[in-house]
């Protein structure tokens, strides 16, 4: 009986290793996490986020329009106040909330990516922020370079007043931002948290 498994062993050696192969990636493929689906961005988008601080054109623009903005603090607790966001929380409070991140992550690139681009209830100073970030050359090269479309651009906007009016943007603003620029530094913060994205679409 040995005799026959060795040489149905032998014979079928190369079959195996193929099946094993397979079976593997398949195995990683459902294990494997990743919020792109739940993000309603595409892909090419999602992949870039993880970049965007490290782009120093990029950051250089981005720290240069948020300099102009004397009170960044209140502009953050204006746009809370508008969405209600963090509702129990002291209104100047940096302090974030994974649960409420997210659920306005949702509310925000729904309206923004699933119905075309919904900006009539976001702040006016925020969005005026945002209005100056999209046309900076630096934003527009990193565009190009991801090779962005004009709904990921739309994405982007979005991505980019969540980022703001999130209530410890001012804080990572001088502590990070505005240091690496100073100091001629990498950014050693993420511009998004990708958990922010979990849940449901």
């Amino acid at each position: 009986m040995n005799q026959y498994w060795l040489y149905f062993l032998q014979h079928n050696l190369g079959v195996f290793i193929i099946v094993l192969i397979i079976v593997s990636k398949i195995g990683f493929g459902l294990f494997k996490k990743t919020n792109l689906k739940s993000s309603m961005l595409s892909k090419a988008v999602y992949d870039s986020l993880d970049n965007l601080y490290d782009d120093k054109d990029f950051v250089k623009d981005y720290v240069d329009i948020l300099k102009q903005e004397e009170n960044l603090e209140e502009i953050i607790a204006s746009a809370r106040d508008k969405h209600q966001d963090y509702p129990w929380e002291d209104r100047y409070s940096t302090e974030r909330n994974f649960g409420d991140d997210r659920n306005f992550y949702h509310s925000l690139m729904y309206g923004q990516i699933k119905q075309g681009g919904c900006e009539y209830n976001w702040v006016a100073d925020v969005k005026s922020i945002v209005d100056k970030v999209m046309i900076t050359k630096g934003y527009k090269n990193f565009s190009n370079k991801h090779k962005f479309t004009e709904k990921d651009d739309k994405a982007m906007r979005g991505l980019f007043y969540y980022i703001i009016t999130r209530p410890d943007f001012a804080l990572n603003f001088k502590k990070y931002l505005f240091s690496a620029v100073e100091k001629n530094r990498p950014v050693i913060i993420r511009a998004i948290d990708k958990s922010d994205m979990d849940g449901l679409v």
